[in-house]
């Protein structure tokens, strides 16, 4: 195993634990919506890289992906009751 491969090897199991602590941050209504994003984007890269290639930290990538996903809506949903609130004056 040569250097290169093994450092890649790491940054994608950083990745991978990233994914997951930003989902998980991501759950938080409105606060974690750029966590979310940052959670999908690293899945992104890490499914990208990891092509042929075992991730030890799979488990923390999915579940990442998974609290991303949620805490968006979760967010959106939000977003659009509030919005919804104000256009209709019913907010107070």
């Amino acid at each position: 195993m040569n250097g290169e491969s093994s450092l890649a090897k790491i940054k994608m199991l950083e990745r991978s634990l990233q994914c997951f602590v930003c989902g998980l941050i991501g759950l938080l209504p409105v606060i974690g919506f750029p966590m979310s994003l940052l959670a999908l984007i690293s899945y992104r890269r890490v499914c990208v890289a990891q092509r042929g290639v075992w991730n030890a930290a799979k488990g923390y990538l999915v579940w990442g992906f998974i609290f991303a996903a949620v805490g968006l809506l979760i967010s959106l949903g939000v977003f659009g009751a509030v919005l919804f609130a104000a256009l209709t004056d019913n907010l107070f």
